[in-house]
């Protein structure tokens, strides 16, 4: 019974009482304000990308952030200052153009970027350019990172924060959102990804927005956590829906090598190019045939299968007949990635079809936990 009551206390004063990482302070803390932790001067200049030793003897690539998320491949944040052996890199203060400070656990709480005199020449101390700061949360989970310039170049000179990123964790701890921007409530529009999650933590899906808070991709996954089908929203301010390619949301098709041409269903009876009396096909490549390869086998016209074809009219446009259309539209489905428009016998495009607006909201939504949003 004493040792339970004592593993009980001891638990919450781990829980609420101040962490370890407590040291490392509110990220937006004065950044002038000198760091209650010791400086541990390096030779790496972080303004210059480079490639550093690792603590276990691998190649670390630096960046400019500390944190970042990759286009493709793993969705969640990645990290790099963490994984350097600092101690490889150990300079004499006066000398060192960044001083790393550390907590008493190792976690990294503050860098400061110095602009250092020449070696020999007469100047004053070194002089901070700026740095990060970082904040780690109640479980000693990296919380946010604020970038820090100096905005006004007089004595003394003044540091603001030009740059944020918040991340955010459910009650479980895991990731649920990176946002580039602050992390309160009243923040505006910001780039972000999201991460939904099932009830056992399986990703479901990953949303990547905008700057103006607009989402532009999708990445599910399925029951096991294995990526899936990929959902884009190329949203463009210099064109209006109806002009072929854009703004339609779509699901990417598995082939990327040739220009997509996405479009409503509508806008098969409207295609159009801008050569009157052109000879024009839309085709489909068969299974076995490969899109994608050097010897260009899907060019073959005896490799295609014809679903329409025509000569364009005196305004350069392809008229389908409704069942053509019917046809089209019911293939572009089927075998995405291998319906081609020829307008003419030397280009094509892809033919994608969009996906719709309210199909494209559910699926984008972060709110939305259905396993099927997207479908």
């Amino acid at each position: 019974m004493r040792c339970n009551l004592l593993r009980t206390l001891a638990l919450a004063a781990a829980v609420h009482g101040p962490p370890a990482w407590a040291a490392c302070g509110p990220a937006d803390a004065d950044f002038t304000a000198p760091a209650a932790l010791t400086a541990v001067p390096v030779s790496v200049d972080l303004s210059d990308e480079r490639v550093l030793l690792g603590r276990n003897g691998e190649r670390v690539a630096t960046r400019p952030a500390p944190v970042w998320t990759a286009e493709s491949g793993d969705p969640l944040p990645q990290t790099w200052m963490d994984k350097v052996d600092w101690s490889a890199y150990r300079e004499d203060d006066a000398a060192a153009p960044t001083r790393l400070y550390f907590d008493a656990d190792g976690r990294l709480c503050r860098v400061q970027r110095y602009d250092v005199p020449a070696r020999g020449a007469r100047a004053a101390e070194p002089f901070l350019l700026g740095g990060f700061a970082m904040e780690y949360d109640a479980t000693g989970a990296l919380a946010r990172v604020v970038e820090y310039d100096q905005t006004a170049y007089r004595k003394p000179a003044v540091y603001s924060a030009v740059r944020q990123t918040c991340l955010k964790r459910d009650a479980q701890g895991a990731l649920t959102a990176l946002i580039e921007g602050p992390c309160g409530n009243a923040r505006g529009p910001a780039a972000s990804r999201h991460f939904l999650r099932d009830a056992e933590g399986r990703l479901l899906r990953v949303i990547d927005t905008d700057e103006e808070g607009r989402a532009v991709s999708v990445q599910a996954y399925d029951g096991q956590g294995r990526p899936g089908q990929r959902y884009l929203y190329p949203h463009s301010r210099y064109a209006a829906p109806g002009d072929g390619n854009i703004p339609y949301p779509y699901a990417e098709p598995p082939r990327k090598h040739d220009s997509l041409y996405v479009l409503e269903r509508e806008r098969l009876s409207r295609l159009a190019t801008e050569v009157p009396g052109s000879d024009w096909r839309i085709v489909r490549i068969p299974d076995d045939i490969p899109v994608d390869d050097a010897d260009m086998q899907s060019w073959n016209p005896r490799a295609q299968i014809v679903l329409a074809q025509g000569v364009t009219d005196r305004q350069g446009r392809a008229r389908l007949e409704p069942e053509a259309r019917e046809k089209v539209w019911r293939a572009m489905h089927d075998k995405p990635g291998r319906i081609f428009w020829y307008q003419d016998p030397a280009s094509r495009v892809l033919l994608v079809p969009a996906m719709e607006q309210a199909r494209w909201r559910a699926c984008s939504d972060p709110a939305n936990l259905a396993a099927d949003a997207c479908d």
